[in-house]
């Protein structure tokens, strides 16, 4: 696990290539939605999921790490219920 200094400065790099690719999406966006209706709507379909998965990309970098978990909450036994 990076320190605290390196992993700021990871995430800060996450945050600003997320940023590239929304724009590209966006950009990716604008130019299919000149297409022929049917491929328009095909193609926006697939950047948002495309969107929703750099999204995901974003929030799971700045997840905190499970092994930062808090201490009350990881000692407490388990409860039985599975989800």
């Amino acid at each position: 696990m990076p320190d605290r200094t390196v992993r700021d400065m990871l995430l800060a790099r996450v945050d600003e290539l997320v940023a590239r690719l929304a724009r590209l999406l966006d950009e990716v966006r604008a130019v299919t939605e000149q297409l022929e209706p049917e491929r328009a709507r095909s193609c926006r379909n697939a950047i948002t999921m495309a969107s929703v998965m750099v999204d995901e990309i974003r929030l799971r970098a700045h997840a905190r790490p499970l092994d930062d978990a808090p201490r009350d909450i990881a000692n407490q036994p388990p409860t039985g219920v599975l989800l």
